[in-house]
């Protein structure tokens, strides 16, 4: 079979996918697969694509008004999870990681944001730890000049076409991974013509492998990436990171409940406007026993609409305005989906006003952290893994900490809760880092501050005396 196989799981979710990040970027994604997600609605034509050209379905398309409460859910979401700056302690040799992480000048926080919304949009992200192809036996000092560096280089859900797993010495192991990548072909500076090569990751009986494949040909040989001490890594240092669990099985992406319900939303939207546009100017209807003659001298202008004019239509003579009631069928449609999407996890559709009380948001968003703060945390662990990796490279293998906020919302602290937790500390139950980290949660303490700094600032005084 091709390089270019694709996984039987990443063909049965790729439509989801592609339906997902299309509803999050907004109304010119989604109308630009027309049909796609907007029915033809010519009866007469069994053909979408020749539907799909025709006048009254353009205008049918213009009209359409896709308010995108995908994206504005996704952008909550992070923003949730961000609302403070991740904590990390990154080893040392490792600290160029906070500026560029992945190797193309990408902190290693913006980083994190990136496959936080990619988890939300497709529950699967990919990192990978790579270190650029050199020559053997380079000393530090030649290493040092070059600027080598591992990175964290993501890929995402679409990008990782195939995969296999397999009980390896009595581990289950990431055995192959193909990745798709993108290139820019032929020597034109200002051409942007891109081509599809694919990383093939293997692993062999006698250590893991990199090969680049262009055209479905070999256009690499198969190499060795070596650690630090010049050993062959046993495993494929690469992380799936999904909104369950970290395992090679695509999970569920968060976000397409809602985008699904928005796109239902679009379509009902398109069918309002025109009906609007259809019927939602009054129509004039006349009576009148006149001659043509007749009709043409007591109405030399013909008929106008408005205050200012009058007209004769005769001794029977009569005129009515028709106005068509309001179409409330479709519009209880759309109001029925936007509650749909509030139950679903678009909270921002509704304004809650601001007197709302902390516990009260806990309780009303209690289903949707539960999934955003799975996501969070595996995000952490997959981060955490991949520094350590990079170690691996770099030579230096000590474990890291990188932990995204878990507070989602603002758990503020009234004057009784801070005297019951003093009375604890003074009872030897707590210590006074635990009240310490509830503080700085809290926006008590400033974030950038650590306990240490406190201690230095008080001497041997308790920062909650």
């Amino acid at each position: 079979m091709p390089v270019d196989t694709k996984h039987p799981e990443w063909e049965l979710h790729y439509p989801m996918w592609q339906k997902t990040r299309d509803a999050v970027r907004g109304s010119i994604y989604v109308k630009d697969k027309r049909h796609q997600y907007l029915p033809v609605p010519d009866a007469e034509s069994n053909d979408d694509t020749v539907g799909s050209q025709t006048l009254r379905y353009r205008q049918y398309l213009k009209r359409a008004l896709y308010t995108n409460f995908t994206g504005r859910t996704k952008s909550a979401l992070v923003g949730a999870a961000f609302r403070r700056a991740p904590s990390y302690e990154l080893p040392n040799g490792l600290e160029y990681l906070e500026d560029d992480a992945t190797g193309d000048g990408l902190g290693l926080v913006q980083m994190a944001k990136d496959e936080l919304s990619n988890l939300l949009e497709t529950g699967r992200s990919v990192l990978l730890v790579d270190y650029p192809q050199t020559e053997d036996g380079l000393t530090a000092e030649e290493v040092a000049r070059l600027d080598l560096r591992a990175a964290i280089i993501p890929y995402t859900a679409e990008q990782c076409v195939n995969w296999k797993t397999d009980n390896v010495r009595g581990r289950k192991l990431l055995t192959l991974c193909v990745l798709a990548e993108t290139y820019l072909e032929g020597d034109d500076e200002f051409g942007h013509e891109k081509k599809t090569q694919y990383r093939v990751l293997r692993l062999r009986e006698d250590g893991y492998t990199q090969q680049l494949y262009r055209d479905e040909e070999e256009y690499t040989d198969e190499f060795y990436p070596r650690k630090a001490d010049g050993s062959v890594w046993d495993f494929i240092p690469l992380m799936f990171v999904g909104s369950k669990n970290n395992d090679a099985t695509v999970d569920d992406a968060p976000l397409s409940d809602i985008a699904d319900v928005n796109i239902a939303h679009y379509r009902n939207s398109a069918d309002y406007e025109e009906s609007c546009f259809i019927v939602g100017q009054p129509t004039l209807f006349i009576t009148h026993n006149l001659s043509p003659e007749q009709w043409h001298d007591y109405n030399p202008d013909g008929i106008k609409l408005g205050a200012r004019t009058g007209h004769v239509l005769g001794d029977t003579g009569s005129a009515t305005l028709l106005q068509p009631n309001p179409n409330s069928l479709v519009m209880e449609a759309m109001k029925a989906k936007e509650n749909a999407m509030v139950a679903i996890g678009a909270r921002i559709i509704t304004d809650r006003g601001n007197n709302e009380t902390a516990e009260g948001a806990r309780i009303r968003f209690a289903s949707e952290n539960s999934v955003l703060g799975d996501v969070v945390n595996n995000l952490s662990m997959a981060i955490e893994q991949c520094i350590y990796w990079c170690g691996e490279f770099m030579g230096t293998a000590e474990e890291a900490e990188f932990e995204i906020n878990r507070e989602f919302y603002d758990k503020s602290l009234d004057p009784q809760l801070i005297m019951a937790m003093t009375t604890l500390l003074d009872r030897q139950i707590i210590s006074d880092a635990d009240i310490f980290q509830r503080l700085k949660a809290a926006g008590v303490i400033d974030g950038d501050r650590t306990l240490e700094d406190v201690r230095e600032e008080l001497g041997e005084v308790s920062p909650l005396a």
